[in-house]
């Protein structure tokens, strides 16, 4: 975790630059002595660095990247009075052998040194994120990111086992569905994919065991449901999906071409074209495993950094 190069003191304002495999996200957040925080600023753009070849980030992705991050601190710190700024990086950008291409202009134009997290530590920020998040003890929390699966076995709160899979929506698209909508041999084959992966690294539910999701393929499962159900209910964190649901969205996901996957309620367009891809490997994680429930947590890896900084100052 670094500080913006430009020599001030710390303070009690704290940027996280999250670059993702599918967007940069950058929160701004006032810590309190006590450890509590709110957040004063969210921003979100779509960028796809998880959507080239493997090992390479593609060059529109990193321009839009760079772009985006001088954007915000141009608007939110024009005189460079802004805030300590700790800047992480997934999946996408530790596989990738272009990465300088990013992080280079960044250091020299922005003053911000990103750290390239682990396997490790993207699971287990996820992790601490979902159990200060959502209701649970016991489960399997399952980040699916642009690039990434993380999967983390939790027990009495503690992690026990830790696996990462590279089955992201975003990767997982480009590599196997193709055409729109895609065939059934691509279908077929991506399924297949899934299981050989999880062979050897999903973790069996024991009897009523939940698989508490994170990433934006969870997040948008839970806002389609719950524009299908006409509920009361209008927040997605801590929402139940059954297996069932989960099978149904896919069903309807899968017979639509992208631009119609645009008309369904409460789904993003910019995700159209990966939900499918992300929604096959929640159901499979789901069948493969025995896990009969999805619990929803809308928080993930910026989320367990702005937790596990405000809790350096609690007294």
């Amino acid at each position: 975790m670094t500080e913006r190069s430009n020599g001030r003191p710390r303070t009690d304002l704290l940027a996280i630059v999250d670059l993702g495999s599918a967007a940069v996200r950058i929160v701004i957040a006032r810590i309190r002595p006590s450890g509590r925080y709110r957040i004063l600023v969210e921003d979100r753009v779509p960028t796809r660095l998880g959507g080239g070849a493997p090992g390479t980030l593609p060059r529109r992705a990193i321009v839009k990247t760079i772009r985006a991050v001088h954007r915000f601190f141009a608007h939110y710190s024009p005189r460079r009075q802004g805030p300590r700024v700790v800047a992480i990086a997934t999946s996408a950008v530790r596989e990738a052998h272009n990465r300088e291409l990013l992080l280079d202009p960044l250091r020299r134009k922005e003053g911000i040194e990103v750290r390239i997290l682990s396997a490790h530590d993207e699971a287990r920020l996820g992790v601490a994120a979902a159990l200060e998040s959502v209701p649970f003890t016991d489960g399997l929390v399952a980040d699916l990111g642009g690039a990434s699966l993380q999967l983390s076995q939790v027990r009495n709160r503690r992690v026990t086992s830790m696996a990462s899979l590279p089955l992201g929506a975003v990767r997982t698209t480009h590599l196997f569905l193709r055409h729109d909508p895609p065939t059934r041999h691509e279908l077929r084959a991506f399924r297949d994919d899934i299981r050989d992966r999880l062979r050897s690294a999903l973790p069996a539910a024991e009897r009523g065991e939940l698989l508490v999701g994170l990433g934006g393929t969870v997040r948008t499962l839970g806002s389609v449901h719950l524009r299908a159900t006409h509920g009361d209910r209008k927040h997605r964190n801590g929402l139940v999906l059954n297996q069932s649901d989960v099978t149904v969205i896919r069903e309807r996901l899968e017979a639509l071409s992208a631009r119609r996957r645009r008309k369904i309620r409460g789904l993003k367009a910019e995700r159209a074209d990966i939900v499918l891809a992300g929604a096959m490997v929640v159901e499979e994680v789901m069948i493969f495993g025995g896990y009969l429930r999805l619990l929803v947590c809308t928080r993930g890896v910026r989320d367990g950094i702005l937790f596990h900084e405000a809790s350096k100052r609690r007294p």
